[in-house]
């Protein structure tokens, strides 16, 4: 069901948890412009896999503590961590700091923090490699040179999928859906 919670800074964000009650969950962080309603395709199929989804909003000031707080009052404390673009950005900060708390990372077009991006620009240098099973979904040349720079900082199975043709909703939500089901049953 869609909700506003308040998070640990107190401002409001966008928060979605639906399926199956006593599914593992996948935790969704979305990119910039997406409502949560923007992943109900993906969430359907998840929850066809028995999956449990929490998907959070895009907000700028969103931090690994404001993310931990929204988890801890909805009860989550393990999943699997899925970052959308931006919220790609917070999901490498959060696996890679977190250890405690995903059992595995799917990411979609971004690069691990120490990787400098197209631009040349290092996120953060001191952000510390992965320890989780991640999978690095990529849609364009650019994010697939992130995504092969960013192997070196996952210090556990590490898979580069490229999306087929452009990415559209259609086939990218069953290609993403089918790809987080896979980092589900390696726990």
């Amino acid at each position: 069901m869609p909700s506003t919670m308040v998070t640990v800074d107190g401002f409001p964000v966008p928060v979605s948890v639906t399926g199956p009650e006593k599914g593992p969950y996948v935790v969704v962080l979305g990119a910039a412009q997406h409502a949560p309603a923007a992943y109900d395709g993906v969430c359907q199929r998840l929850h066809t896999a028995s999956v449990r989804t929490v998907v959070i909003g895009a907000d700028p000031r969103l931090h690994p503590k404001a993310v931990i707080g929204i988890l801890d009052a909805l009860d989550v404390r393990w999943g699997i961590l899925v970052g959308d673009r931006a919220g790609a950005e917070l999901a490498w900060e959060l696996a890679a700091t977190r250890l405690d708390r995903f059992t595995g990372l799917v990411v979609i077009d971004r690069g691990h923090p120490c990787v400098p991006d197209h631009n040349g620009v290092v996120r953060d240098e001191d952000c510390p490699p992965v320890e989780i099973n991640t999978t690095a979904l990529v849609s364009t040349p650019a994010a697939r040179a992130l995504a092969r720079a960013s192997q070196r900082y996952v210090y556990s199975d590490y898979r580069l999928v490229e999306f087929t043709g452009r990415r559209n909703a259609a086939e990218s939500t069953a290609q993403l859906a089918a790809e987080i089901v896979l980092r589900t049953s390696t726990w």
